[in-house]
């Protein structure tokens, strides 16, 4: 079973994400955006889910690679239909893929 906490998002948006991710296999847990880290250290997900959108992704993807390192991240954007994959133990680096549910299952999963 793959544990993924969910970071804070939009409603519309986090239904999306959460209907694409009810999955067997897959195990959420939401969290507020104030407390990622704290939950995070509670649950020990294989994978965080971030909104892309916030301001404050970009400070927090760099705590959670560098303090995690085993954990991967995906920051998604409903701006702009993408998202970056952090994978474990990469520390920081990251790949662009387009937001896609066959694409964000299978980057949970992987």
């Amino acid at each position: 079973m793959t544990r993924v906490l969910m970071g804070d998002f939009g409603a519309l948006h986090r239904v999306g994400l959460e209907d694409i991710l009810r999955v067997d296999g897959i195990e959420l847990v939401e969290t507020t955006a104030a407390d990622v880290l704290g939950r995070l250290v509670e649950v020990l997900p294989d994978v965080v889910v971030l909104d892309l959108d916030q301001s404050d992704t970009a400070e927090l993807v760099a705590r959670i690679v560098h303090q995690f390192p085993k954990v991967k991240v995906l920051a998604c954007s409903s701006e702009q239909p993408m998202m970056r994959v952090y994978p474990p133990l990469h520390y920081g680096e990251f790949y662009l893929t387009d937001l896609d549910p066959a694409l964000l299952t299978s980057a949970v999963q992987a």
